[in-house]
């Protein structure tokens, strides 16, 4: 970053950091999404959204972002 002021770093984290995440999480519950939820601490909904986001796919053994 040298002397610049970053923007959106807590964007560009979470960027970085939550799809491997959710995707994981994803693989150790076999791709139930609720389970997920819970073990994130966040609700169904939100993690169907950052699935769509992110372009998870939730069945078992499938689950990877997809390119654009």
């Amino acid at each position: 970053m040298g002397n610049t002021t970053p923007e959106n770093l807590y964007q560009l984290l979470l960027a970085e950091i939550e799809p491997p995440l959710i995707e994981e999480i994803l693989k150790r519950t076999g791709g139930n999404q609720s389970r997920a939820a819970g073990m994130l601490g966040i609700t169904r909904n939100t993690l169907r959204s950052k699935m769509q986001r992110y372009s998870i796919n939730a069945k078992p053994g499938k689950t990877s972002c997809l390119p654009d």
